[in-house]
């Protein structure tokens, strides 16, 4: 069934983005079932090492986060945005071995990736997926009486947004939980600007491909008439700013038929139209960030070689107030 309301809110923020200067298409379109497909082959590329070293810190340190956040007594994970989850198996083993029995509970745009978490799995987890866009809102299953719920926001994903929309979100996510639960957050963190453009510009293609999808999808909601193929993939990583920006730029003088968004839009060649940021972090910003939205930081983890952090963060009563 089609939620009207969501495809409505969908349209309204593309003709913001797309009006803005810089042009913005939202990266959430990035993710449709052939999107998270394309990433998790990005995942397994020689030049992203985010997945490889947020995975080995997790396998690593499953145990002191597990044991943080309640050990048998931790009845429910919560996964934002869990693509396929293949990270999440070391969370749900360390629960495993502490003597507790989790439910599971992945939350993503994608049918897709959900599918694929199910066959990941197995039989031997509680499992309960929700097809959802968690940034327009958030529903979740009931917790259970008595236990505890771990969220996890990992990926780097924190990395989309600016500070105050960082905390904004991480506010509404707080309002799911209950005091002293626990929050785990992923980041990228700042390190050789080489090797973060390399993550981002694939010898293959693969990440050009996953980003000129995302017009193939806005075509798909809007009926416009984006052509994939007229743009070139762009991902600098902008040094001053300590963070990656992909951008489709148009490679010739074109007209676009922007169908229920309303309008056309007209491009200049080689102007361009950003698709999503990916900031790096130094470890104090994370934690002032979970702070400010209302979560205890207890605990820091850091991949050996800096490139990856994880803040766990337990919730209170009231918020600090934004940054």
């Amino acid at each position: 069934m089609v939620n009207l309301d969501a495809e409505s809110a969908a349209l309204g923020e593309l003709r913001e983005g797309l009006a803005r200067s810089p042009r913005e298409i939202p990266c959430k379109h990035l993710y449709d079932d052939r999107g998270s497909a394309l990433f998790e082959e990005i995942t397994r590329l020689p030049e992203y090492f985010p997945t490889r070293t947020e995975r080995a810190l997790l396998e690593a340190r499953a145990g002191e986060i597990v044991a943080e956040a309640g050990g048998a007594a931790l009845s429910d994970i919560v996964e934002l945005g869990s693509g396929a989850a293949s990270k999440t198996l070391a969370i749900l083993a360390a629960a495993g071995a502490a003597g507790g029995k989790p439910r599971y509970v992945a939350v993503d745009i994608s049918a897709h990736a959900l599918a694929r978490t199910q066959e990941i799995l197995g039989s031997g987890v509680a499992f309960e997926p929700v097809l959802a866009d968690y940034t327009n809102g958030l529903t979740l299953p009931e917790k259970p009486a008595g236990g505890k719920r771990l969220v996890l926001f990992l990926g780097g994903t924190i990395g989309n947004y600016e500070d105050g929309e960082a905390v904004r979100f991480l506010s509404r996510v707080r309002e799911h939980v209950e005091p002293d639960d626990l929050l785990l957050l992923g980041a990228n963190l700042v390190t050789d600007p080489a090797a973060i453009h390399l993550a981002y510009n694939d010898a293959r293609g693969v990440t050009a491909e996953f980003n000129r999808n995302l017009l193939r999808n806005v075509n798909a909601l809007a009926g416009s008439s984006f052509d994939p193929d007229a743009f070139d993939h762009h991902a600098p990583y902008v040094v001053g700013q300590r963070r990656i920006e992909m951008w489709l730029v148009a490679r010739s003088e074109m007209e676009i038929d922007l169908g229920r968004i309303g309008g056309a839009l007209r491009l200049r060649k080689g102007e361009g139209i950003r698709t999503e940021i990916s900031r790096r972090f130094r470890r104090d910003e994370v934690l002032r960030l979970i702070d400010a939205a209302g979560w205890t930081p207890v605990r820091w983890l850091e991949s050996p070689d800096g490139r990856f952090g994880l803040a766990l963060g337990k919730s209170r009563a009231a918020l600090r107030g934004l940054l």
